[in-house]
C-alpha cells in the first residue's frame, strides 16, 4: 500500500455552525403524530408556556389538540403513549402542556391592535413564565400583501418582538387557503416562508398542511373547507379530506373534532403539526442549537449564551463542546486520536459518545480540496477504529467528523 497521510481533526460535520437559531419550519411533513416520542412529549409539556391568539380559522389547531387527547387514549393511529399525554389546558396543571388559548385579543390581522395586545400581554407580571407567543390570521393575509402592507403590519413588528423579548419564542404562521384569492394567497405565504427561512425564524404553515393529505398527495386549487378545484376561482371537483374520511376508519385513522370551516381531518392535521411545534420547541428552548438536555445537564440554560459562549476557555465554543460531547465548563477533555494504525487498511483510532456519529472522511491534499465521506458509524462510548477499505490511493489526508444524528 502506499503511504497516506493522517490528519488528527474533529471536523464538526452535519450541523451547521452559526450564530443564533436555526429555522424551525413545520408544515405538512410534521403532521405525522405517529413519529412524537414519549420523551419529547414530556419535555415540551414540561417546559413551554404557550400563548394563542386567534379567531375561528385558528380555533383548527386547538380543537384538533382537543379531539388528539380521546384518540390517542383510544389507540387511534397505532398510538401508545400515556393517559392524556396530548392533554393541554391554561396553566398546565396535571401535567398538561400550558397552553392559554385565546390569550391574545382576535387575530393577527387586526393591526395596530395585536402589536399593543402582544405587548399588554407580555409586559404583565402575571405572564412573565410564558415563553410561546403564536398568532393565527383569519382572511387579511391576502389583503395584506396585495396592499403591500404584509411586512409593515406583521414581519416587521413581529420581529421586533423577537428582539424586545429574547426569552420568547414567536411563531410566524401562514393564513388558511382561499381559493377565490388564490394568487395573493400563494404569494403570501411564499414571502411569509422566505422571510422566516432567511432569517432563521419559527414557521408554523397553516396553508401547506391545507394542500395535502395525511398520505402527503398535493392539491394545488383547494379553499378552506378542503374543497378541491379546477382552478383559481373555478369549479369544485371534490374534497379532499372527506374522500381520506370516507375511505378510512374513524378513530383508527382519523377522529371527530370540531373544526371551523372546514373538515374534521383537517383538524386533526393541524393538533398532529401543533405537536410537532412543541416537541421540537421543548427540545432547544433556546434555539441555539444545543439539546436542552444537555445544557441542563452540564449546568442549565442560563449558562450558555446562544451557543458562541466558550464557558471554559478552552478556544471552543460551547455549541463545539456540545457537537463533540466534550465537558463545557472544563478545559481538559478534548477529542483527539487514541491512535493510528498505518495498515492495510489505514484506521484511526478516537474515544466516542453515544449519541454522536462519526465519520472517517478524506482527501488527496492535505491542505485543499473537497472532503469525502468514506465510512461512518454511531459511536459506542468507547475507543473504536474507523477504516479506510478503499483501494490504495498515492496518498490521502483523513480527518474525523462529528454529527449529533436528527431525532
Amino acid at each position: 500500500m502506499n503511504a497516506r497521510i493522517v490528519l488528527a481533526a474533529a471536523a464538526l460535520a452535519g450541523v451547521a455552525l452559526a450564530a443564533g437559531a436555526a429555522p424551525v419550519l413545520i408544515d405538512h411533513r410534521d403532521a405525522d403524530v405517529t413519529r412524537l416520542t414519549w420523551g419529547q412529549i414530556e419535555r415540551a409539556k414540561a417546559s413551554l408556556h404557550v400563548a394563542y391568539g386567534h379567531t375561528s380559522h385558528g380555533s383548527q389547531l386547538t380543537d384538533g389538540m382537543s379531539g388528539l387527547v380521546d384518540f390517542a387514549n383510544g389507540g387511534g393511529k397505532g398510538l401508545v403513549l400515556p393517559e392524556n399525554a396530548f392533554a393541554w389546558n391554561q396553566g398546565g396543571s396535571g401535567g398538561a402542556l400550558d397552553l392559554h388559548d385565546y390569550a391574545l385579543c382576535n387575530d393577527v390581522g387586526y393591526y395596530p391592535d395585536w402589536v399593543v395586545c402582544t405587548s399588554n400581554y407580555l409586559d404583565d407580571p402575571a405572564h412573565a413564565d410564558v415563553n410561546v407567543i403564536l398568532w393565527s390570521w383569519c382572511g387579511q393575509m391576502d389583503d395584506k400583501y396585495e396592499g403591500g402592507t404584509l411586512t409593515n403590519e406583521y414581519l416587521a413588528p413581529l420581529a421586533a418582538f423577537e428582539r424586545n423579548y429574547p426569552h420568547v419564542a414567536f411563531v410566524y404562521m401562514t393564513g388558511h387557503v382561499d381559493i377565490w384569492d388564490d394568487a395573493d394567497n400563494k404569494a403570501a405565504c411564499a414571502a411569509i416562508r422566505a422571510w422566516c427561512a432567511t432569517n432563521d425564524r419559527i414557521l408554523y404553515d397553516f396553508n401547506d398542511v391545507e394542500h395535502h393529505d395525511p398520505d402527503g398527495t398535493f392539491y394545488e386549487f383547494v379553499n378552506d373547507d378542503c374543497g378541491v378545484y379546477d382552478g383559481p376561482g373555478g369549479t369544485e371537483i371534490g374534497n379532499w379530506a372527506i374522500a381520506w374520511q370516507t375511505s378510512h376508519v374513524q378513530n383508527v385513522d382519523w377522529y371527530d373534532c370540531g373544526s371551523a370551516h372546514s373538515q374534521p381531518l383537517n383538524a386533526n392535521l393541524k393538533a398532529y403539526a401543533a405537536w410537532a411545534l412543541w416537541c421540537r420547541l421543548g427540545a432547544d428552548r433556546a434555539r441555539d442549537g444545543i439539546a436542552d438536555v444537555w445544557e441542563e445537564h452540564h449546568g442549565g440554560l442560563a449558562r450558555f449564551g446562544g451557543g458562541t459562549n466558550d464557558c471554559d476557555d478552552d478556544g471552543a465554543t460551547d455549541w463545539e463542546e456540545y457537537v463533540l460531547d466534550s465537558p463545557p465548563t472544563n478545559a481538559g477533555p478534548r477529542f483527539a486520536l487514541a491512535g493510528w494504525a498505518a495498515t492495510n487498511p489505514p484506521t484511526p483510532t478516537f474515544a466516542t459518545s453515544t449519541g454522536r456519529v462519526y465519520a472517517l472522511q478524506g482527501r488527496a491534499d492535505l491542505v485543499a480540496g473537497e472532503w469525502t465521506a468514506i465510512t461512518s458509524r454511531p459511536g459506542t462510548g468507547a475507543t473504536m477504529g474507523l477504516a479506510d477499505e478503499r483501494p490504495a490511493a498515492t496518498s490521502c489526508a483523513y480527518r474525523i467528523g462529528v454529527s449529533v444524528p436528527a431525532e
